[in-house]
């Protein structure tokens, strides 16, 4: 499709994503007239937001008044962004807030049509919310769970009821971010698949089916991405070189802005996750940095402390003395030679990894068809809409230059280039 341009192809890729396999045009859904979530927090909050943008009741549960008060607090915040940047009358965020109930008893979500989990990121957790779930919730409510790479199948069987349980992963801020990745469970109903499809639309959202794997297809393709911008800091690139590199190439922040806004902390999380599934190999550079700036209390954003230094207002990045002191501690006790690094060269080295990855999600079928892949990286991570995506990028570097370049990264790394960079099985499917 590298004959259309990237807008074009953009568009052309958002019209495919509603071919979803056993989901025909005509199909029904269940009707969704109120909805409740689970779990006060920026995510919970920010998912209660875009229902109620829409029109819908919401009920907001979590487990006691504090974290209520601060959970409305941040709807109510998150409504007045939307009026300031043009998208609600204040008028209307004020009567938005009328649609919005908190409770801390479960029995008061027995009358929603749609429930969504948006607790913290623990297996325990989740499986303790979904066994309430299936006592208490009404027949035929869709139960779904926010989890951005737990076994939704896992999640699905404590309830009772797997086939009315679907993975509904948002991403943050949720009411700003326009992708919704929908995860089809082995046992998810058709119907209710096609119900998440509806409520994609009607909450303004892009919604992308995947599969059930861990990370599902977004945070699956991101892994290498986050992987290679750490790596390349540890190798002798500040963090805001490569930020630099990737805001030249479009993206409206680079990995290490982003990193810090999500929270060290949630990487660290989600790197013991991994190397407790065994899905991260023995490398001793791996997370090592972000591991290193949590130790000391640097945890992005929310700590005024991360990759960068954060002033006054909390947002804006300033680079840091101390985190790159860190960072040469670090590279010197395990041996890494430092350099300097172009800004081809970085893009390339952290491209490649969600391109690679990309094709063993289309080929396992993760993913539909390979231009979900773009949808993905344009909505969830801001990749640029004139570059059409990662797959639209590889297809215009052509097969032959994206396999010659993930072998010439494979041979510079003896011990693990192997694991990192060899060439998808069938990557030859994303040139179809």
């Amino acid at each position: 499709m590298t004959e259309m341009n990237p807008k074009q192809y953009v568009a052309h890729a958002i019209n495919q994503v509603g071919r979803v396999p056993g989901i025909s045009p005509g199909m029904k859904g269940r009707e969704i007239r109120k909805v409740g979530v689970i779990g006060a927090g920026l995510m919970g909050s920010g998912i209660a937001v875009c229902f109620l943008g829409a029109g819908i009741p919401t009920v907001l549960l979590d487990q006691n008044e504090e974290a209520l008060n601060k959970g409305r607090k941040s709807v109510a915040a998150a409504l007045n962004s939307m009026v300031k940047r043009g998208f609600l009358f204040e008028g209307l965020a004020k009567g938005l807030q009328i649609l919005l109930s908190t409770t801390v008893d479960y029995q008061d979500l027995s009358d929603c049509d749609l429930i969504i989990e948006a607790a913290f990121e623990r297996m325990d957790v989740k499986e303790d919310i979904f066994k309430r779930l299936g006592a208490v919730a009404k027949k035929g409510a869709v139960l779904a769970t926010n989890t951005s790479g737990l076994d939704v199948d896992h999640i699905a069987s404590v309830s009772g009821r797997p086939a009315d349980v679907i993975g509904l992963h948002f991403f943050s801020p949720a009411f700003v971010m326009p992708l919704l990745e929908i995860v089809r469970g082995k046992a998810t109903s058709p119907e209710v698949l096609r119900t998440c499809l509806f409520v994609s639309t009607i909450i303004r959202k892009t919604g992308v089916v995947v599969g059930n794997c861990y990370g599902f297809a977004a945070n699956r393709m991101l892994e290498g991405y986050a992987r290679e911008s750490e790596f390349l800091i540890l190798e002798g690139a500040n963090p805001e070189d490569i930020d630099k590199a990737f805001t030249n190439y479009g993206f409206p922040m680079g990995p290490c802005t982003m990193g810090d806004m999500a929270g060290l902390d949630v990487r660290c999380h989600y790197l013991e996750a991994m190397k407790a599934d065994k899905l991260i190999p023995d490398d001793p550079r791996y997370g090592v940095l972000t591991r290193a700036l949590a130790g000391e209390g640097r945890l992005g954003q929310k700590t005024s402390a991360g990759n960068y230094d954060y002033g006054a207002d909390g947002r804006t990045p300033i680079p840091s003395d101390k985190a790159k002191s860190l960072r040469d501690r670090v590279a010197a006790e395990l041996g890494v030679a430092q350099r300097s690094f172009s800004e081809e060269e970085i893009v390339m080295r952290c491209l490649l990894p969600v391109i690679n990855e990309a094709a063993k999600v289309v080929g396992e079928g993760i993913v539909n068809q390979p231009s979900d892949v773009d949808v993905i990286w344009t909505y969830g991570y801001g990749f640029p809409g004139a570059r059409g995506g990662p797959v639209y990028q590889a297809r215009l570097m052509g097969l032959e230059k994206v396999r010659s370049a993930l072998l010439a990264y494979q041979k510079a790394d003896p011990q693990f280039g192997q694991t990192y960079w060899a060439p998808a099985p069938k990557l030859e499917q994303l040139f179809a």
